[in-house]
């Protein structure tokens, strides 16, 4: 692991509002040991220079809910609302395979890598058989991100194809095999959850689900209250006003918990949020497209709710871009609420960032740039068309960056981009095998009724 020096930076770290400066990072071991306002001093002979050049030096962006493998299916099925969307995603089960999932994801992961992505949370739900989900954390491990792997149970539900439903105990079998093949990897954790309660989740599998999360340490991962036919639900067939409050019952809700979306959740159900410390994924590119909502950020923010930002799958974003994710979560608020002053762009940012690595229980490692913390590091070039003449350097990260300004990105101390060159990665070849990989999906989903 090379000992890097991060010169001629201009240093946002993400710790105080509006906090920047012209400096340099040091970074042995792969952890953050030194932070230097002004001149960077002397370099030492085994330290290995990036010149910054005035370009931003910012952590790492935290996608904190995506479904990498759908790359493979980006615009395939357009104009849907939730429900009928995905009955197809969910139908895709029954032709999916472990090779798909592999070559969609490390796709995945690669756009990730080449928007300034260094930590992703994938939710995985779709399980027709038990080596899909190690073939996606092959794709992990080999594109070198850091990676929480969110392992979450189907038991139930109308459209869910009988090749994914699973009795809580099969599930944590599989799930145990995975945490025993896995573990004492730094750069890999894992949550489980069920994952679109209650359409697909029993109150049985809600109670074993946080029971199992609780004896194996590992936080809980859901999505929630995605859109007002969820709700509709709950309502009918279990008495209760929300999602959020028929999940506080079971003890969903809680610090080690991440919610997606959570679009239709209501003032009562917000202040359980922050009573239990759960956290929110907001995924607004995501929910514009299925037509399901805005999500209260705003008001969850004013009431003390942690909130990441997530990009979802590319079913149903068409991207792994949290570039594109910042801005339209910033206007969105701007124009749902009809005041252009509503949520400032460092708050956007803090969302992308450290809100992210808190949701997946990662702020101590990453999320901001401060010593101690290990080197999850992005450079930004400012100096383009788009972005000059910077005069709120916040603003125009969220506001006028775009994903191809970023030219080197660290993970954990080792530079798997730079100059916006992968390192590790051939992309061409990767690329070339997910071809061949959509085109045999696209076949198999051609046969299918829906």
């Amino acid at each position: 692991m090379a000992n890097l020096i991060i010169t001629n930076a201009i240093v946002a770290p993400m710790t105080e509002a509006g906090n920047f400066f012209n400096g340099s990072v040091r970074v042995r071991d792969g952890a953050i040991t030194a932070v230097h306002p002004g001149a960077s001093g002397e370099i030492a002979k085994d330290e290995q220079v990036v010149d910054a050049s005035g370009g931003v030096l910012m952590p790492g962006l935290i996608n904190a809910h995506t479904h990498l493998y759908q790359v493979l299916l980006r615009a395939v099925w357009e104009d849907l609302e939730l429900m009928p969307w995905l009955k197809r995603i969910y139908g895709c089960a029954r032709v999916l395979t472990p090779e798909h999932f592999y070559q969609g994801s490390l796709l995945g992961c690669i756009e990730a890598i080449r928007s300034g992505v260094t930590t992703v949370c994938e939710h995985n739900f779709l399980n027709p058989s038990a080596e899909c989900a190690f073939e996606t954390i092959r794709a992990l491990r080999d594109s070198g991100l850091r990676a929480v792997f969110a392992r979450t149970v189907m038991d139930s539900g109308a459209i869910v194809p009988d090749c994914t439903k699973e009795k809580p105990e099969q599930a944590f079998q599989r799930i145990d095999a995975l945490l025993a093949k896995h573990k004492n990897i730094p750069q890999l954790s894992f949550m489980t959850g069920p994952n679109t309660p209650p359409i697909n989740a029993t109150p049985d599998l809600l109670r074993e689900v946080r029971r199992f999360a609780d004896d194996r340490s590992i936080g809980i991962s859901a999505h929630v209250a995605e859109s007002r036919s969820v709700v509709e639900v709950v309502r009918r067939e279990h008495g209760k006003n929300g999602v959020v409050e028929f999940l506080h019952q079971f003890g969903i809700p809680a610090k080690n918990s991440i919610f997606a979306h959570s679009v239709h959740v209501s003032k009562e159900e917000i202040q359980i949020l922050r009573e239990t410390g759960a956290s929110v994924s907001h995924n607004p590119v995501s929910n514009m497209m299925l037509g399901d909502g805005v999500a209260p950020v705003v008001e969850m923010l004013r009431q003390g709710v942690n909130v990441g930002l997530g990009t979802d799958g590319a079913a149903s974003n068409h991207s792994q871009d949290l570039f594109d994710t910042m801005k339209a979560a910033s206007l969105l608020q701007k124009v749902h609420h009809q005041d252009a002053g509503v949520i400032k762009p460092y708050d956007v940012l803090r969302m992308a960032t450290i809100g992210g690595a808190r949701a997946l229980g990662l702020d101590a490692i990453c999320g901001t740039i401060e010593v101690g913390k290990r080197a999850d590091l992005i450079l930004v070039n400012l100096d383009t068309v788009h972005s000059q003449p910077v005069n709120d350097i916040f603003s125009q990260i969220v506001h006028c960056a775009k994903a191809a300004d970023v030219e080197t990105v660290i993970v954990d101390g080792e530079i798997v981009m730079r100059d916006r060159r992968l390192t590790k990665l051939d992309d061409g070849k990767i690329l070339a095998d997910a071809k061949i990989a959509n085109r045999d999906l696209m076949a198999r989903v051609s046969l299918l009724s829906f």
